[in-house]
């Protein structure tokens, strides 16, 4: 797991360590959809509660695929719209919010070295995508920019 403390909110990323190349490779007979749907997560570790835009947030972090060896890199920010009604969510102290990224194997850029592409797999948002105007001011006290990175080893069985 990847994690990141940014103004009292843990970031965590969980992703398996390595995914056999059929489960991730859609079309073909054991693709397995679940297996590619990966973990982040909101702890609030600040004491107090924290107010932020957590549906926006979810809905419009990008994905990133690159790969260490050769510096490619594939952004994905194909993202369904945010709602445009102003929501908040609060995080209690202590207390978590989750939310699903799925990893679509890039084979533009995946390289296989003895049946193994290694491949950095991050979730991006930049704090300037907030559509602001779409909020009461102050309606939230958190918002900050973040990438989270996790290795995952793709193996050709």
């Amino acid at each position: 797991m990847s994690d990141l403390l940014l103004n009292g909110i843990r970031l965590s990323l969980d992703t398996p360590e390595a995914l056999p190349l059929s489960a991730v490779l859609r079309g073909t007979p054991k693709y397995d959809a679940p297996r590619t749907f990966f973990t982040v997560s909101l702890k609030n570790e600040s004491g107090k509660k924290r107010v932020l835009p957590f549906d926006e947030l979810r809905r419009s972090t990008v994905r990133v695929y690159r790969n260490p060896a050769t510096g490619a890199e594939i952004v994905d920010n194909r993202t369904p719209p945010p709602k445009r009604d102003g929501s908040v969510d609060e995080i209690a102290p202590g207390a978590t919010k989750t939310f699903q990224v799925v990893f679509e194997y890039p084979k533009s850029i995946a390289v296989m070295k003895e049946r193994v592409a290694v491949l950095q797999f991050c979730v991006k948002w930049d704090a300037t995508w907030l559509r602001a105007n779409t909020y009461t001011p102050g309606s939230y006290d958190w918002n900050e920019s973040f990438e989270i990175c996790r290795q995952i080893r793709i193996l050709d069985e």
